[in-house]
This record gives structure tokens, sequence and C-alpha cells, in this order.
């Protein structure tokens, strides 16, 4: 693969990726465009991006032509590269219910589970956070599939910009694996509106188990 198809990690992140343990996602294709890190034979990051430009304007009953769908695929594009490049994640979905919208990142980072649950729940969801502007709300948030996990809104600001936070976090101990979903906008009106879907999109997460079968080398 090319250097613009490897996962990457911040080094300051102080879990390692998950050996055991993954997730699989049942997403709404109508409402989420996939971000993966790594392309099918064919593809790289400019075909992707231009061949989910293409399609979510097709469905659109917006005039546009070529201008429209390129705009569209250069974001995508330059968002997937910042993603892998600058965060720690290894998976990726971006929100693009309506074209009307801009796209919204909703990331995961899947890593190893160490030391205590709730103070490694704690940390994924940032309740440590210095940068923050005031104490976050925290909830509890489980689902059928991930079973009982944390939610976390939080604030941070930067001179006049006030950036909004969600972060999500999970853990299988069968599995010892933990799960961060985690997305934020300085526009908070846009991040609102996503948390009906976002929430459905944790709820279509399961664990995934990344140990051989019985036929499998390791």
């Amino acid at each position: 693969m090319g250097a613009e198809n490897r996962m990457t990690k911040p080094p300051q992140y102080p879990y390692q990726v998950s050996r055991r343990g993954w997730i699989s996602v049942a997403y709404n294709q109508n409402v989420w465009i996939p971000c993966q890190p790594v392309f099918p034979p064919g593809f790289d990051r400019r075909s992707w991006a231009e061949l989910y430009a293409e399609e979510w304007w097709s469905r659109s009953p917006r005039p546009h032509g070529k201008r429209e769908v390129n705009a569209l695929a250069r974001t995508l594009e330059d968002m997937h590269a910042y993603a892998y490049g600058h965060m720690a994640m290894q998976l990726g979905f971006l929100h693009l219910p309506s074209l009307q919208l801009a796209p919204l990142l909703v990331s995961f980072g899947i890593w190893e589970a160490e030391g205590d649950r709730l103070e490694q729940l704690r940390f994924l969801t940032r309740q440590y956070d210095p940068s923050l502007m005031q104490a976050p709300v925290v909830e509890e948030f489980s689902t059928d599939k991930l079973g009982p996990g944390l939610k976390v809104l939080a604030y941070t600001r930067d001179k006049d910009v006030i950036t909004g936070y969600l972060n999500y976090a999970w853990r299988s101990e069968e599995l010892a694996t933990a799960v961060r979903m985690f997305t934020g906008s300085p526009d908070l009106g846009r991040l609102e509106q996503a948390v009906t879907d976002i929430e459905d999109l944790a709820r279509a997460v399961a664990w995934v188990s990344r140990e051989p079968g019985p036929t499998e080398s390791r």
C-alpha cells in the first residue's frame, strides 16, 4: 500500500491498536460515507472521493454539474488525508445526510484495554482534558451490541471560537479492547443536528474478534 493508505497514530497516544478485537459497523448508506483507512484494489484516495461525490450528487434533485461534484470530491479527499494523517483513529465515517450540510467526520479508535475499565473510558472520552472550558456533561451510554459505556459532551474555546466535542467509549473485557467514537465541530448547530444519526451509528457497531480461527495461521 502507498503512504496514504497507512493507519497512523500520534506518538503521544498511550494505547496500542487492539490485537484481539475490532468492530463492524452496519451504517445507513443514505447518511454516511465510509472513510476507510485502506482502499480496495483499483482505488486510491482521489478515486474514492470522486466515486462518493458523484453518487451523492446523483441522488440530489438540486441542479449541479462537474464543478459541484469536483468541489465535494476535493472536500472528501482533504478530510480523509487530514483524518488519517493527524488523528488517533483506525476507522471513520462522514456524516452527510444532505448536500446542504458540510460533511462531519465521526472517528473510531480501537485500542487495547489497559488498566481500570472506568479510568480508561474516562480518558478516552476526554473527561480530564485540561483544555476544556468547563466541566463536561457525562452520561452513561449503553448499546445492545457494545454494552455499557460513556458519553461526554464538552467544549473548548480558542479566542472567540467555541468547539463542541462528542466522545463515546466502550470496553470489552473478553476481547481486551476499548473503542472510542468521537467527533467535533465549531458549528454547534451542525453538531447538535447530527447527534441522532451519530447515536444510531453507535447502536449499529458490534464487537468483532481478531483471533484467528482453527484453520487460520497467526
